[in-house]
């Protein structure tokens, strides 16, 4: 039996961006996240009721979510184009330090700094050391790359890092966030529309749908629960795909792809 008509005991991640490659995570959500799609059936009949040709039109995607975790850059990713984010930027730290623990880290493997910057550029004075292979060089023994929004690196398995048993000292400098600024308002605005995706990964195998032209619907509330609830707050959010016609006819509206249903 495929995993799609089972229950699969681990949550899903939503990610919002511009292009495949610059997806962000929105964040831990509570509950489940679904997906609805819907179009109008057409159904065009000749004078005696006879059926000449039947079709659809209006095809439109709901993608609906609760977030725990309420960045507000996320929000802002959520309603590009009418609203914006500020940061403020706190004292900056020189020459941090993270350290990754023997065999816990591979090649290829992307692992994010632990701290960003304020303003989403890249940590400065970055530079990798193994305890056994010593001082590594960038862009032949690593590179640094921003995934998912993110700042980090990862090893190449291209080149003689004597052995994945050692300990990685990762050390940066960075102007860490002091406090960040959202608003939004206008009598009109244009939302930019975004790729939206939902994706579970279990033991290496993928499971996602990707809505190619998305756009919060109707807003958004913020729930400010009392001292005596058991939930944090959250928040509902709405989206509603449409068709992208910059894509190809049958390629429109959403992407769905599946490795963890041929498993079984």
């Amino acid at each position: 039996m495929a995993y799609g008509s089972v229950h699969i005991p681990v949550g899903c991640t939503v990610s919002v961006g511009d292009t495949t490659g610059t997806l962000v995570n929105m964040g831990v959500l509570k509950g489940d996240a679904s997906i609805e799609i819907k179009y109008d059936r057409v159904k065009v009949q000749g004078n005696k009721a006879e059926a000449l040709v039947d079709y659809i039109k209006n095809m439109v995607a709901t993608a609906s979510f609760t977030l725990y975790q309420l960045f507000l850059n996320n929000l802002q990713e959520l309603l590009d184009g009418v609203s914006t984010v500020t940061p403020a930027a706190g004292a900056p730290v020189v020459d941090h330090h993270q350290y990754i623990a023997p065999s816990t880290w591979a090649y290829l493997d992307f692992m994010p700094f632990e701290n960003q910057q304020a303003a989403g550029t890249v940590p400065t004075g970055i530079t990798l050391t193994g305890s056994i292979d010593g001082l590594l060089t960038v862009d032949s023994d690593y590179f640094v790359i921003k995934e998912n929004g993110i700042w980090g690196l990862y090893v190449k398995d291209t080149v003689p890092v004597t052995t994945l048993v050692q300990q990685l000292d990762m050390k940066y400098s960075y102007t860490p966030a002091a406090s960040i600024t959202f608003k939004m308002g206008a009598a009109s605005a244009t939302l930019t529309p975004k790729i939206v995706q939902f994706s579970k990964t279990i033991n290496g195998l993928v499971y996602r749908a990707r809505l190619w032209s998305a756009v919060n619907e109707g807003g958004f509330s913020l729930a400010f629960p009392d001292s005596a609830s058991d939930d944090p707050a959250s928040m509902a959010i709405t989206l509603s795909g449409a068709i992208d016609t910059t894509r190809a006819s049958g390629d429109q509206l959403i992407e769905i792809y599946d490795e963890l249903g041929l498993t079984l």
